[in-house]
């Protein structure tokens, strides 16, 4: 019976990532669409744009010529019949042009509303498609973890729960990084493109305007640039890499009090020196995990990290002075609190400690120790 059920769990894991994949296709074709429709609205703009200023001069033809009309009539006896015919039809030419050129522009118009019409449905189809996605790889990984289940031991169920929401953790920041870039980079980079194509195009009418363009351009590069390197700092710091955990904390620490507005203290304490790279991470992440739940949840002002390098172990502290919350009532019930059993979870897989003390009202300190490991034990 369980390997029955197993194999039926199995085809459907197959069945929802088979649906996952076109899902994500339908985005991608929609990302595709919305980008085309994007480059012929702007191109819509510019014939309108053009086409106005064509109606307004054949409107003021049109009154020039109505004018000599209403003269020709009133003193025809001034004029031989030539002259009266000529005028004649240059009037009713003007005419015929004015219109079609208002009827060019009214069809331009319907055709301008409705591609912004799609495009905010495309935007829509987009989202949902994101959604769906996000709540089919939960389903995939609740699926996945279910078939693990059956192989294991019962008495890993705690575990396979906290390793779980850890799971959608990381599910969830995917997602925020997938948004964050395509709400920044992927969409300034596309209307980098498009502008680039007008700044062509003005070149030959306008290369005044085309210099105008081309400096705001390079305004939107460097901005983009920044995005870019912001994203790339949360996803894996390089001075990390490059200087070690401490020069990375201060910039990090820099970019949280900017974005934030929460006072930050950053201490070291003992002899600075590297550590081996997966620790360093390790590190880094739970105190930038500490300093994320300071954000969202403390209500401090101010918030202290100090960091104590001793010769056989390693002491992370942050501290805050917001209202605090019950742990013991977190690790009884997690809920949404995962990101704490997480943290507990990461510096446990270190042989280290994690202490939390946290009276309401007061505030939080955080404390980690992570004993230093030669680089054979890691592996």
């Amino acid at each position: 019976m369980a390997d029955r059920l197993g194999e039926i769990m199995k085809k459907t894991l197959l069945a929802i990532e088979t649906g996952k994949e076109e899902i994500f296709n339908i985005a991608e074709s929609s990302r595709t669409e919305t980008q085309r429709l994007t480059q012929e609205l702007a191109r819509l703009r510019m014939d309108i744009s053009e086409t106005i200023k064509q109606v307004d001069q054949f409107q003021k033809v049109d009154r020039k010529m109505r004018q000599q009309l209403m003269e020709v009539s009133r003193d025809y006896k001034k004029f031989t019949e030539k002259e009266m015919m000529e005028t004649y039809e240059n009037a009713k030419e003007t005419q015929v042009q004015l219109q079609l050129l208002e009827a060019k522009e009214l069809q331009l118009r319907t055709r301008r509303d409705d591609i912004e019409r799609a495009l905010r449905q495309m935007m829509i189809t987009i989202e949902r498609a994101e959604n769906l996605m996000s709540q089919v790889s939960l389903a995939i990984n609740l699926l996945q973890s279910g078939i693990d289940e059956m192989t294991q031991d019962q008495n890993l169920e705690k575990r396979q729960e906290v390793a779980l929401r850890i799971i959608m953790a990381q599910e969830e920041e995917r997602r925020r990084v997938a948004r964050e870039i395509h709400d920044g980079p992927a969409q300034n980079l596309a209307n980098i493109v498009l502008r680039l194509e007008i700044t062509e195009k003005l070149l030959e009418l306008d290369p005044k305007q085309a210099k105008n363009e081309l400096h705001d351009l390079k305004a939107l590069v460097r901005s983009n640039l920044q995005d870019i390197r912001r994203i790339i700092f949360d996803l894996r710091p390089m001075a990390l890499d490059d200087l070690g955990i401490v020069p990375a904390l201060r910039r990090f620490m820099d970019n949280f009090q900017s974005t934030y507005e929460i006072e930050c203290e950053f201490k070291v304490n003992g002899r600075e020196h590297r550590l081996l790279p997966a620790m360093e991470v390790a590190i880094f992440r739970l105190i930038q995990e500490a300093m994320t739940n300071v954000a969202k949840h403390a209500h401090s002002e101010k918030v202290k990290i100090e960091i104590n390098f001793k010769e056989d172990i390693t002491i992370a502290r942050i501290i805050d002075f917001g209202q605090g919350f019950d742990f013991d009532a977190v690790l009884d019930n997690p809920g949404e609190h995962f990101g704490l059993i997480g943290m507990k979870e990461r510096v446990e897989m270190f042989s280290g400690h994690f202490s939390i003390i946290s009276p309401s009202g007061v505030g939080t300190t955080i404390e980690l120790s992570i004993p230093y490991k030669k680089e054979e034990e890691m592996e």
